[in-house]
């Protein structure tokens, strides 16, 4: 069980975070076009293993809908951009993926090479609500419930 209190004091994103009724998406910032999509984060109480399943459901849905939407209000235009270089200058970015938010952080120095590039995934963020948990669980659960935080492991080789 993944209390409201617990998910947030360890910084569980996305799914996870919304399994334990914390209401919290990054879409709902307005970035890029989610300003002109009509969407409420989807969230269960419980904080167990089948409510982070059943936010995942219904989010697949409502990502259906979403698309549905985004077509619609698409505006005409080029879809192309030439990307020619980097400024100079720092870039930081908070954008929702499917397992949940996504910092990006990015230091130009005007070339074509960037100085600096870090991602931190959130996986990251919720690998430690592991720590609440597991302990207790019965070994038949352990595979459940860290499936249920959906790790990408290769988003924490470093």
């Amino acid at each position: 069980m993944l209390t409201k209190d617990d998910a947030y004091a360890l910084g569980a994103v996305g799914p996870t975070a919304r399994g334990s009724g914390i209401v919290t998406d990054m879409r709902t910032l307005g970035y890029a076009a989610y300003k002109q999509i009509e969407f409420e984060p989807i969230t269960e109480t419980a904080g167990d293993s089948y409510s982070r399943c059943i936010v995942r459901i219904k989010e697949l849905y409502q990502s259906i809908d979403i698309i549905a939407q985004a077509t619609t209000k698409m505006p005409d235009g080029p879809i192309d951009m030439k990307v020619t270089g980097t400024p100079n200058g720092e870039f930081f970015a908070r954008t929702e993926q499917p397992r949940g938010e996504v910092i990006y952080y990015a230091k130009a120095n005007g070339t074509k090479f960037l100085e600096r590039m870090r991602v931190r995934t959130p996986t990251f963020a919720n690998i430690a609500s592991l720590l609440k948990v597991l302990p207790g669980s019965s070994l038949a659960d352990v595979p459940v419930l860290i499936l249920t935080i959906d790790p990408c492991i290769s988003c924490t080789e470093r």
